[in-house]
């Protein structure tokens, strides 16, 4: 194979293997149980630190989000499965994988701009320090820790 093809391969791995990634962390923060410490969205983590008066407020709200977003997670997934079925078969079909790439920005694209209505729903009804304590948890991810007893950042350094 030629230089190119290889490069093509190697590009198409990449994405997948970030795609995955990120589905892993999607099904990690949606798969907690509903309840007043974890509300039940994988936009649970930006109203976790708000009073129970905001969060109940929230509430049905989130629920409808979460009633949108399923069916978009479920076209997200069926399209990264049908990219990696092509990915790893005995042939390679640049036009079909382009096709399912296509449609995987798509649903992609559309399960974005859900959760971007949603936060523009959300946002608003918080006060200045509960949109601070957001701003900061985007920054870090809603994950990971803060304080100096925090597992170092991927790369090893910690950010002085």
């Amino acid at each position: 194979m030629n230089k190119s093809r290889w490069l093509t391969i190697a590009l198409l791995v990449s994405i997948a293997v970030n795609l995955l990634l990120v589905g892993i962390f999607v099904g990690r923060v949606i798969s907690g149980k509903p309840g007043p410490e974890r509300m039940p969205s994988q936009l649970g983590w930006m109203i976790r630190h708000v009073d129970e008066p905001t969060r109940e407020s929230l509430s049905s709200e989130m629920v409808e989000h979460i009633k949108r977003v399923g069916p978009l997670r479920k076209q997200m997934r069926s399209a990264q499965q049908t990219f990696n079925r092509q990915l790893l078969g005995s042939t390679i079909d640049t036009d079909a994988m382009s096709q399912s790439l296509a449609e995987l920005r798509r649903t992609s694209d559309a399960y974005q701009t859900e959760m971007h209505e949603m936060m523009l729903l959300i946002i608003p009804k918080l006060d200045e320090q509960q949109r601070r304590r957001v701003l900061s948890t985007i920054r870090r991810g809603p994950d990971r820790p803060r304080g100096p007893d925090r597992p170092p950042r991927r790369n090893g350094d910690r950010k002085q």
